[in-house]
């Protein structure tokens, strides 16, 4: 309340302060006009204390969640059946932490020379170009219909990948720079033969240190 009362209360002091003017300048004209100005006024006003309202509410959200949605969990899985094809689907369901929210930013990477395709089944897809900071691929994800504030949504997005020259690196990747609940990976090898078997390692680094630093189990 103390939040809403810093941005609100101003709103309603200087309403105040400028519906007693009009109300001085009322007693000087036509019964008419004066009747037009006071509903005039009146709209004026209650149109400013709602966009004063909806602005403080906006500030308390932007306080309490810095981020536009909330991670609840991820589920990824890898497959290919041939060494060279392969894809990489995510699915995540997210929590709206905005009073509304239409598209997001997803920040993907492939470690191949040729780029890979994006789609989606859920959302609608604009695909930008690649940073050259950091090799991320960029892509605008958009909601076909807007979520409100805490609406949930599962997200899906799908790569097709092409390793032809073979230059793609053997591992997953993963970054993570808000809470999560669950995450969960799959790796579906089908060109590789029935008694292949290997240990997966689960590994982590911070996500500002140096491709030198050491990973960590």
């Amino acid at each position: 309340m103390t939040y809403l009362k810093k941005y609100v209360y101003p709103w309603f002091v200087d309403m105040a302060s400028f519906a007693s003017i009009i109300g001085l300048i009322i007693a000087f004209v036509s019964d008419d006009r004066a009747v037009f100005i006071a509903l005039v006024t009146f709209c004026l006003v209650l149109l400013i204390l709602l966009f004063a309202s909806l602005f403080a509410v906006n500030r308390v959200i932007l306080r309490n969640y810095p981020v536009e949605y909330k991670k609840i969990s991820s589920f990824f899985i890898f497959q290919c059946d041939d060494g060279v094809h392969s894809t990489f689907e995510t699915y995540r369901l997210i929590q709206c932490k905005r009073p509304l929210l239409t598209e997001l930013e997803y920040n993907y990477r492939w470690s191949g020379s040729i780029s890979p395709k994006i789609s989606s089944e859920n959302q609608r897809i604009e695909e930008l170009a690649c940073r050259t900071d950091d090799n991320y691929h960029t892509a605008i994800i958009k909601f076909k219909k807007p979520l409100t504030f805490n609406e949930s949504a599962v997200l899906h997005i799908k790569t097709s990948n092409d390793d032809a020259k073979g230059d793609a690196l053997p591992y997953l990747s993963c970054k993570i720079d808000t809470p999560i609940d669950i995450m969960q990976f799959r790796v579906l090898l089908a060109y590789k033969p029935d008694d292949y078997s290997r240990q997966a390692y689960v590994r982590r680094r911070k996500i500002n240190a140096s491709k030198e630093e050491p990973l960590f189990v």
